[in-house]
């Protein structure tokens, strides 16, 4: 069940994706049919990360106050269909940029909430051995919708019609906003606003008859140990501040890299570098896709056994040489270079895909204790779309001012910065429950050396009550 549950709550993920995605195929048509500028352009890109950035924020005022208590991960996953729905609606009929442009921060609002709530949903419901795999299909969901938008973009380009392109997410967000309801609810969550006889029944249907004893004990006694009152604010104190500053830096270093410019601008980056058909362009671009794709199922399969430390570590460096490599090629203007780009980007993309696609949203969902999650999630995903928005708004403008070249290589250097970073700060959690991550957390320990040291039990905890709970 815990694996239906993931591919029902990860639509959100591809949701997320092909949003995302479906702006590569129809940039030019909506330019040319609305006669927009460069201005007008970074404005319609960036409505969907700004749109996002407002949507993590309500979502973590949501569930930093009694909100906390009053939905739960399901009803608000149920919202953000919704949204998703509407949004795509909106933009397909569409009869001005600015009806397009309210639209495009719909979706991105609907994509904010889901972005909060989806890896808190299905690492809540996951066991800890297949946690990491669980979390990981929200971000294979987000590649593969990447993949079909692509594939949509080049079915639909020839007839110029870039409003079936927006409108066709509409089903899938039906999809979401319904079924997700006939999923059993987060028992971590039903056991924190004391509903402990339904969390013991979503729990047996998660784990399909197997024994849940030991499980619900944990969740229980991990929360009898947290602070009566959980507020937010202990997320800017000792032991926590420093999960949130990882939160939110695997975030900010995600969107410095250049993820979304490659996502978002891919058939523009390919005609920059020499690649002149407009069918070579898309083609390039869904080939770009597929790679995502693919070796995202690699991270999803490998991340619980290799864990996620080891893999950023791989990732950031891929990341590196292949802007390093692209801008020197690019700079000299070398044979071949528009093959070589592609090359340069397939190495790029499957270097964070197997690394820094997945893994922010797996550690965001697995750091934060109990009665912070949802706000430290919130806070994880604003830094999120609060950089994917400045990273989408400012390509054109950097790209002119600077040349693709230089742009690609200050993306390069923020992937070097990112590898110093994980080698000295991220800590490993694979092979552990979140009760076990939280309570090392709460014990004051340093969280970089978390995996790599013994931790506290369940019941080591239940002796010493930390002091930052009881001056809470």
């Amino acid at each position: 069940m815990t694996w239906v549950v993931a591919i029902i709550g990860s639509v959100a993920g591809f949701l997320f994706g092909y949003d995302e995605g479906i702006i590569a195929g129809s940039l030019e048509l909506v330019k040319n049919h609305f006669e927009l500028n460069a201005m007008h352009i970074g404005i319609m890109a960036s409505a969907l990360p700004f749109g996002a950035l407002f949507g993590s924020m309500l979502i973590g005022a949501i569930t930093a106050s009694k909100g906390a208590k009053r939905f739960g991960r399901r009803t608000l996953l149920s919202f953000s269909g919704t949204m998703f729905f509407l949004g795509a609606l909106g933009a397909g009929f569409a009869d001005s940029i600015t009806v397009l442009i309210i639209s495009r921060l719909v979706l991105g609002i609907a994509i904010g909430v889901a972005s909060v709530m989806t890896p808190l949903y299905l690492a809540e419901t996951a066991t800890y051995e297949t946690r990491g795999a669980v979390v990981a299909i929200y971000q294979l969901a987000m590649t593969l919708g990447i993949v079909c938008s692509y594939s949509v973009n080049y079915l639909l380009l020839e007839n110029h019609d870039w409003r079936a392109m927006f409108a066709s997410s509409a089903f899938p967000a039906l999809v979401l906003s319904i079924g997700i309801l006939l999923m059993p609810e987060s028992p971590r969550w039903l056991c924190s606003v004391g509903r402990r006889d339904a969390a013991s029944k979503a729990l047996k249907k998660l784990r399909n008859g197997h024994s849940i004893k030991h499980e619900l004990h944990d969740i229980e006694m991990t929360l009898a140990n947290e602070p009566k009152k959980g507020s937010w604010l202990l997320l800017f104190k000792s032991p926590l501040l420093p999960v949130l500053m990882l939160g939110t830096m695997l975030f900010c270093l995600q969107q410095l890299s250049g993820i979304n410019v490659v996502i978002y601008f891919a058939p523009e980056i390919f005609k920059n570098l020499g690649m002149n058909s407009t069918t070579g362009q898309i083609l390039a671009t869904i080939g770009i896709g597929l790679v995502n794709l693919l070796v995202t199922i690699i991270a999803m399969l490998s991340v619980d056994k290799v864990g996620r430390r080891k893999l950023l570590l791989f990732g950031f460096s891929g990341m590196f040489v292949s802007l390093l490599a692209l801008c020197i090629f690019s700079l000299n203007q070398a044979v071949w270079l528009p093959y070589l780009s592609v090359a340069c980007l397939i190495f790029y993309i499957f270097s964070f895909a197997v690394s820094l696609g997945p893994i922010p949203h797996i550690a965001m969902a697995e750091i934060f204790p109990l009665h912070v999650r949802g706000a430290g999630m919130g806070f994880s995903a604003m830094s999120n779309w609060t950089f994917n928005t400045v990273v989408i708004f400012s390509f054109p403008i950097l790209e002119k001012m600077m040349g693709i070249e230089y742009t690609f290589a200050l993306y390069g250097v923020i992937c070097l910065f990112g590898l110093v970073y994980t080698y000295f700060y991220m800590p490993e959690t694979k092979n552990l429950s979140l009760e076990q991550i939280e309570n090392y957390i709460v014990a004051g320990k340093p969280l970089r050396l978390l995996g790599r040291k013994e931790i506290l039990t369940t019941e080591d905890v239940g002796k010493k009550e930390p002091s930052y709970l009881t001056s809470a």
